[in-house]
């Protein structure tokens, strides 16, 4: 492991540990409606702009390589965790749906990328794959957005642990990977 590669997994435990602080506090639940959102496009935007901008950063993402990316991106399983939380009424149906299925789409095509031949049909893949993973992730944090505010409570779970994690610390990881990936989809 390079010294980027190690950077970059200190920076991830060090953000997860203070996601899981901040999840433990339910301090989503404590800002200001309109504030939330900033919680993830914020961090996105600037692990996004150091991904982009050669240095360590970059250079990490590089040493991880799609493939590592797509690897990632199998945490998005999770979305089986909303639908079933929905079932047992302790998660907006609308939220659920949208973000839960999208994101189970968005991991079975990480995980059938994996084993993909490399290629320009994999780059290609990777392309069509991004997109959607991409708008799924907008799509949940739009959804998430408009049921605070037009139905504050609805969803409460992900004020706190465990996940608070997914706002605060996977969503704007996975969006900045994304993000990373729209410049070389599928290089490696």
């Amino acid at each position: 492991m390079n010294i980027a590669s190690r950077r970059l997994l200190i920076l991830v435990v060090a953000w997860g540990t203070a996601a899981a602080a901040a999840g433990s506090a339910h301090l989503l639940a404590r800002v200001p409606v309109p504030v939330v959102p900033l919680f993830v496009a914020l961090p996105a935007a600037l692990l996004a702009a150091g991904m982009l901008r050669a240095g360590w950063l970059n250079s990490a993402m590089a040493a991880l390589g799609t493939r590592g990316i797509l690897a990632a991106h199998l945490v998005r399983f999770i979305g089986l965790y909303f639908i079933w939380l929905e079932a047992r009424g302790r998660l907006a149906p609308e939220f659920a749906q949208r973000a839960g299925w999208g994101d189970v789409v968005a991991a079975a095509g990480a995980l059938a990328l994996l084993f993909w031949p490399r290629g320009p049909s994999f780059r290609r893949a990777v392309a069509v794959w991004n997109a959607v993973g991409l708008l799924d992730l907008l799509v949940a944090v739009g959804t998430a957005t408009w049921l605070n505010v037009t139905r504050p409570g609805s969803v409460n779970e992900l004020a706190g642990l465990p996940l608070a994690l997914v706002p605060l610390w996977l969503v704007p990881m996975l969006l900045a990977s994304h993000l990373y990936l729209i410049r070389g989809a599928g290089s490696d």
